[in-house]
């Protein structure tokens, strides 16, 4: 029996040697960081503010963010996973360098499912190349804070593999790969509820089996329904609203607001009418006769508020400017976050050496969609990691252009990457063999036709 395991063991090392060491490197890299920055390293924004909620959970069962306030702003994962640790390790260092350890190794998984999704398709050394970007100092980084982005990369990354293997294999094996990796992200990060129809269209381009297809829709409405339902009724106890999700967009859909062209001013804006006394008739059961709210309700109301705002500004900035409102969320917050470049310096490298990333990532990305449309190959997984990019940037484009938001979806561009080096390599062997059999015509008497496939 043990003999077995250790020979499975053996093989999977010598099969997977060479990503095996780049994941050691990737490890030993963000290890590194973690000794550089040190292990209380925090931004003292979101991050502080997930380990604190994390602690008052597993102490009082309250679900908060913020300077303690109860909340449903945001999704309850990282709260969860914080609170089972903060169980075991305590509330001080002990607890940061757990977390610390887990975040590291979970942003080196994620070089893992890069790797197996190009390696379904093209050679092992296409996969390989596709995860060396994680080696960029802003992956080391995000993964020493204890926020969202390195668990959701995680899943999502691993959501396009399973994915891709259900459109290789029609088995519940891959899907349920696949689903657990979904619930993963959702319950980190709301936007990601739309993947399961990113997926279906996917696997009905490559055909996959409809009546499975059918009951693994069923099994995964009643997961989504699992979640949403007992969620729901909590957040209608504690806000006497229906919020399946989140109610955390107001304040960056706020913000996206005050960016772009013709954007109205604030002087020129009556918000007492238009805001403050919508809020205060609206949620008027969570104010006293005083006007006041009850501080640990603050934070909702104030995220509320955001919402009414920023709905009174879009309303007032489309009927001023449709033009300009329409290019500002269509072209310019798109081009923002794609372009942009979430970072504070580690290893002493400077922003300014990775702004020219991001645009070489999307030069690759749309090379090597033209070599898939010329090949007439990978073209549905392409067409898959396109339109699942260009989804989930235009869903965040709705709300603030943040680098932050626009940084979760990079292994997408990676994934895409690898698969074109592979269609690269094909283009280079079949522009070298033209040019041999031309010479060999050109220097020839016969009536030979070059013909290069």
């Amino acid at each position: 029996m043990k003999s077995g395991i250790n020979n499975k063991i053996l093989e999977f090392i010598k099969n997977n040697k060479l990503i095996l060491i780049v994941l050691l490197f990737l490890f030993i890299e963000r290890f590194m960081a973690l000794y550089e920055l040190g292990i209380m390293y925090t931004l003292g924004s979101d991050d502080a503010s997930y380990v604190n909620s994390g602690i008052i959970f597993a102490n009082t069962g309250e679900i908060t963010m913020h300077r303690g306030a109860i909340s449903a702003q945001i999704m309850p994962g990282m709260t969860f996973v914080i609170a089972l640790f903060s169980l075991i390790f305590g509330e001080g260092k002990f607890l940061w360098l757990a977390l610390k350890l887990l975040w590291i190794s979970m942003g080196t998984i994620t070089g893992w499912f890069i790797y197996k999704s190009v390696n379904i398709f093209a050679p092992k050394w296409c996969g390989i190349i596709a995860t060396l970007p994680l080696f960029i100092p802003n992956f080391v980084w995000i993964d020493n804070l204890i926020l969202t982005e390195t668990p959701f990369i995680m899943f999502l990354s691993a959501m396009v593999y399973y994915t891709f293997k259900m459109g290789k294999e029609n088995n519940y094996k891959n899907f349920f790969g696949c689903l657990i990796s979904y619930m993963g992200a959702l319950m980190l990060k709301a936007n990601i509820a739309p993947f399961p129809v990113f997926a279906l269209i996917y696997l009905l381009i490559v055909k996959y089996n409809k009546k499975l297809l059918i009951k693994q829709i069923v099994i995964v409405a009643f997961a989504i329904l699992a979640f949403v339902v007992p969620w729901s009724i909590r957040n209608y106890i504690q806000f006497k609203a229906f919020i399946p999700l989140t109610y955390g967009s107001g304040n960056p859909t706020l913000l996206g607001t005050y960016e772009g062209i013709g954007c109205p001013k604030d002087e020129d804006l009556d918000y007492e009418t238009n805001v403050y006394d919508v809020v205060k008739e609206k949620y008027s059961e969570f104010f006293d006769e005083d006007g006041n709210v009850d501080p640990k309700y603050e934070r909702y109301i104030s995220l509320r508020t955001d919402e009414i705002k920023a709905a009174y500004r879009q309303k007032v900035w489309f009927e001023n400017d449709p033009k300009g409102m329409l290019y500002s969320y269509l072209i310019l917050n798109p081009r923002e976050m794609i372009n942009a470049v979430y970072y504070r310096p580690v290893f002493n490298i400077e922003t300014r050496f990775l702004e020219p990333i991001p645009y070489i990532e999307i030069i690759l990305c749309i090379f090597s969609v033209i070599l898939s449309i010329y090949f007439k190959k990978y073209r549905a997984q392409m067409f898959y990691l396109a339109l699942l990019y260009i989804g989930n940037i235009y869903i965040y484009s709705t709300t603030f252009a943040f680098g932050r938001y626009s940084f979760s979806l990079v292994t997408i561009k990676y994934i895409a990457i690898g698969l074109g080096m592979a269609l690269f390599i094909q283009f280079i062997y079949k522009a070298v063999k033209s040019v041999k059999c031309c010479n060999e015509i050109a220097f020839s008497d016969s009536n030979k036709k070059c013909d290069v496939e």
